[in-house]
């Protein structure tokens, strides 16, 4: 006699399959969401290595501590300038942030020192200086090119050798020159006391007795293009079209005929970028970045047809020199804040930067907006926390009952299965529901860890005691051993229905835990350290609470 599948055997039969031993689900899917939780770090590290850093050759004793040499290899990349003979002389103009020299040759940076950043977190430290990481000798350099010709710096006269501004100051430099068949060139740059952002012009006059075209070109200049240690971008960077370009180490050169938003030379912390006008860009100003194995160079090109004798052209541009404060470049709407690499959950990482700059500025102090951050986050979840921990307790109440179903049904797996998911469909128990606050806590723990690694508002930043900075580790491990503690501790209170081989395994997961947070950043430590005694606090809390406690 032949047996006839009915549909509602094969739904019985699809409802067995689904129920597969629900305790080995919950293990595995806590079990891939701390691989994934802690293995972020090292599967970026995976994708994108870090490549070493060049090393120096030995200086002899007494030779400059920053030599311009990778600035000059990184302006042969460019097409070569003819030779300057005119003696060098510089400009110096100096905010309540930043300090700036200006030389002659080119109208150019030779150095740009950030006062409110220094370069290690050391009382001795001198202060990061963007002339000797991103905006090397030749950055801002002005060169004027004749058709069918090549690259040639203008020498200018500066107007001013010193120049002072207090916050509420406004004031300009100008540097004017002479250039190839006659073109007058006239230089101005306009600062502010209170920002990072400068605006410059260009003005081209035809003072000889023929009609010229000519290729006008502003440049920055940096290193190789190389990837730091924790796998941040170094060298060029353009915003074209609303999508960020990286330029890696050894990619070809990359070039657009249409000006973009912006275009610069970067680092993880700090960015040195053009802005064309929309003048600019309507012109058609075409830009180009390098990245060779010695430097690297970001540039913009405006054409200039058929400029008749006493007639000029001007064109402009803004210019930013300064750090990735993210509030700050958003406040300037020209996208620079998108040249900060929040990573994969940036739709976390920049709502949770904002909050903590918030917080910051009414508590002083980045560890304690941490402690509130991760308060009102426990808040937030604590719904969803007590369901977890009241579906815990009501697994370990009917495990007499599984084990009941487990012995009756030991020889027969899918009805083991259907008893099983009839059983919790009774008690309105979710088998999974235990692990639910550990995976929906993946997102802001990796979006946490890219804040603390890329913002440069925590760089630097100390909590207090022997905690100096919470975008490093913990120097003496204090924090992380005391968050092991607490983990272990909470382990101990969680109710647990798996059996005692997992009971194991679950307790030995602290000491994991533990060694993994050695080497994270001590503010990823304090927030998930206050976020395990907050999790004590209402475990004990919703344990002792009658409401949910059984006769």
């Amino acid at each position: 006699m032949t047996a006839v599948t009915t549909p509602s055997h094969k739904r019985r039969t699809t409802t067995m399959n689904k129920g597969f031993d629900t305790e080995k689900r919950i293990l595995l899917a806590i079990t891939l969401s701390m691989g994934f939780l802690f293995g972020y770090p090292y599967i970026v590290k995976w994708i994108n290595p870090p490549k070493a850093a060049p090393q120096e050759a030995k200086k002899p004793e007494g030779a400059p501590s920053q030599p311009e040499a990778p600035a000059q290899a990184a302006k042969a990349e460019l097409p070569k300038a003819a030779p300057v003979q005119r003696k060098e002389e510089l400009s110096t103009v100096e905010t309540p942030l930043w300090k700036a020299v200006f030389t002659n040759k080119g109208g150019g940076v030779k150095s740009w020192e950030l006062k409110k950043y220094t370069a290690k977190n050391a009382p001795d430290s001198p202060v990061v200086n963007l002339g000797q990481t991103i905006a090397l000798k030749g950055s801002l350099d002005t060169r004027v090119m004749p058709e069918a010709g090549t690259y040639e710096d203008v020498v200018f006269d500066a107007a001013s050798r010193e120049t002072v501004l207090q916050e509420a100051d406004a004031k300009e430099i100008v540097f004017t020159g002479t250039a190839v068949k006659g073109i007058r060139v006239e230089k101005r740059y306009r600062f502010t006391g209170n920002g990072y952002i400068m605006d410059a012009e260009v003005r081209l006059v035809n003072g000889g007795r023929e009609t010229v075209s000519l290729k006008a070109q502003t440049a920055l200049s940096g290193p190789a293009a190389v990837k730091d240690m924790t796998g941040y971008h170094s060298g060029p960077v353009i915003y074209d079209k609303e999508n960020v370009i990286r330029h890696k180490e050894k990619e070809a050169d990359k070039t657009g005929e249409a000006g973009p938003r912006w275009i610069g030379m970067e680092d993880k912390y700090f960015l040195a970028a053009l802005m064309p006008s929309a003048q600019m860009r309507k012109a058609q100003a075409g830009w180009k970045t390098e990245a060779g194995a010695t430097g690297s160079a970001a540039s913009l090109d405006v054409p200039v047809a058929n400029l008749a004798p006493g007639t000029q052209v001007s064109f402009s541009y803004g210019v930013f020199m300064g750090p990735k404060e993210y509030d700050m470049l958003l406040a300037q709407k020209d996208s620079l804040e998108e040249s900060i690499e929040f990573g994969l959950f940036s739709f976390l990482a920049k709502p949770s930067l904002v909050v903590l700059n918030f917080f910051k500025r009414y508590l002083a102090n980045y560890g304690v907006a941490i402690v509130v951050f991760t308060v009102i986050l426990k808040i937030v979840f604590y719904p969803l926390t007590k369901k977890s921990l009241d579906s815990m307790r009501g697994m370990k109440d009917i495990q007499p009952q599984l084990a009941a179903i487990k012995e009756k049904y030991k020889d027969n797996k899918e009805r083991l299965n259907k008893e099983m998911m009839e059983l919790y469909k009774r008690y309105k128990i979710n088998p999974l529901g235990g692990c639910l606050p550990m995976v929906l806590q993946i997102p802001v723990f990796i979006a946490l860890y890219e804040v603390l690694y890329v913002a440069i508002d925590l760089r630097h930043a100390p909590l207090g005691l022997w905690i100096r900075d919470l975008s490093d580790k913990d120097p003496y491990y204090i924090t992380p051993i005391i968050m092991g503690a607490t983990m272990f501790l909470q382990q101990k209170m969680t109710p647990t229905t798996a059996d005692p081989m997992q009971a194991k395994i679950m307790l030995f997961m602290p000491v994991i835990f533990t060694y993994m947070f050695l080497s994270f950043p001590s503010g990823l430590v304090l927030y998930w350290l206050v976020n395990n005694l907050l999790s004590i606090g209402q475990q004990y809390w919703i344990q002792r609470t009658p409401a949910a406690a059984k006769a």
